[in-house]
């Protein structure tokens, strides 16, 4: 289970002048937009084994403005994980997964994020190697949505291009999943480790 959603961060950082906590500050553009793409890990616990899975969110894009105070905000970002892309590499356990999902009606994972202060991710990603933020994404599952709060670390800026992690918890109870069992014994924990990787791009208006 993951989400990759959100994902939602990487909007931010995107615009950062620099990853450096002693860079000197540099005015944005008024507006910029940002193309994303993550690969996310997540680690399922059981009572025989943990088990890792992969998956993927579909290409994604968002819009960095000001708001009425003239702080750099994104307004809205939106980030979608197709069921189907989950992997785990054992059929019978991603059929199992899908059931629990019922990914035929709700074939995708949905995060969001909502008015989102770049200023301050850019002051707390920024201190030291260590530094990092959170920020609180809303996460649907089927058609349940709860809020759940993310860390993001590793950021790195070179030119256009930003990469940062993101992390969080997902449980299963809370977004009424009910674990799968394998032969009526060896069940699944209620809690997944979700890290998603995202890769961003802006495009920086004139």
């Amino acid at each position: 289970m993951k989400l990759r959603a959100g994902i939602l961060l990487g909007v931010l950082f995107a615009l950062f002048p620099s990853a450096s906590s002693n860079a000197a500050p540099v005015e944005a553009p008024a507006s910029a937009t940002i193309r994303g793409a993550c690969d996310i890990a997540f680690l399922v616990t059981s009572t025989l084994h943990d088990v890792p899975g992969s998956a993927r969110c579909l290409p994604y894009a968002a819009v960095l403005s000001r708001d009425a105070a003239g702080r750099q905000v994104i307004p809205s970002v939106e980030v979608e994980v197709p069921v189907a892309g989950m992997d785990t590499r054992n059929k019978s356990r991603d059929g199992q997964m899908r059931e629990m999902f019922r990914s035929e009606r709700f074939p995708r994972i949905h995060a969001a994020a909502h008015d989102v202060d770049v200023e301050r991710l850019r002051v707390e990603t920024g201190k030291g190697r260590e530094g990092d933020a959170s920020i609180d994404l809303f996460l649907r599952i089927r058609d349940v949505e709860r809020k759940v709060r993310s860390t993001v670390s590793n950021l790195k800026e070179s030119g256009e291009r930003v990469t940062f992690d993101l992390e969080f918890p997902v449980s299963l109870g809370e977004f009424d999943l009910k674990a799968p069992s394998v032969l009526g014994s060896i069940r699944v924990g209620d809690k997944v480790s979700v890290k998603a990787t995202f890769t961003l791009t802006v495009s920086r208006s004139p």
